[in-house]
């Protein structure tokens, strides 16, 4: 879930944060840092996406839950590529928003031989997890 971190503040970062539930519906981990750098809500999204995916043991499966369907299609749009033709590799990363977090997720699913589904969810209509995700998000902005 994506924060912005105070209305003045809002192009410079936003805050980010991820649960993980446990099967009993119970926050086990969670996690709040912030994006920097030409903030988006998309680049939060993909930020929250792979720090929690660096949390993830080689070989786990998981769902990922995300009320960001950009960031979902940025990274299946991404896998799908073909993107082994040198130059035009480059060029084509280059061409991608928010390309260098992207080829990060990615890289860290197959190096940890993760199996990923991404699942949106709708924003603030009380889903637990991404009701928690946002309450993390927000502690990231009081501190």
């Amino acid at each position: 879930m994506v924060r912005p971190m105070d209305l003045n503040d809002f192009t410079k970062y936003m805050g980010i944060g991820w649960v993980i539930i446990n099967n009993r519906n119970e926050v086990i981990l969670e996690c709040s840092s912030s994006i920097t750098e030409w903030p988006s809500s998309t680049r939060a999204e993909l930020g929250a996406i792979l720090s929690a995916i660096f949390v993830l043991q080689t070989g786990q499966k998981a769902n990922i839950f995300t009320d960001s369907q950009a960031a979902i299609n940025n990274i299946n749009n991404n896998i799908r590529r073909n993107l082994t033709n040198g130059k035009s590799k480059i060029r084509t990363w280059c061409k991608c928003n928010n390309y260098s977090i992207i080829s990060s997720i990615i890289n860290l699913i197959n190096s940890k031989q993760l199996e990923i589904k991404f699942i949106k969810v709708k924003g603030h209509s009380g889903i637990k997890g991404n009701e928690e995700a946002d309450r993390v998000a927000k502690k990231k902005g009081k501190n």
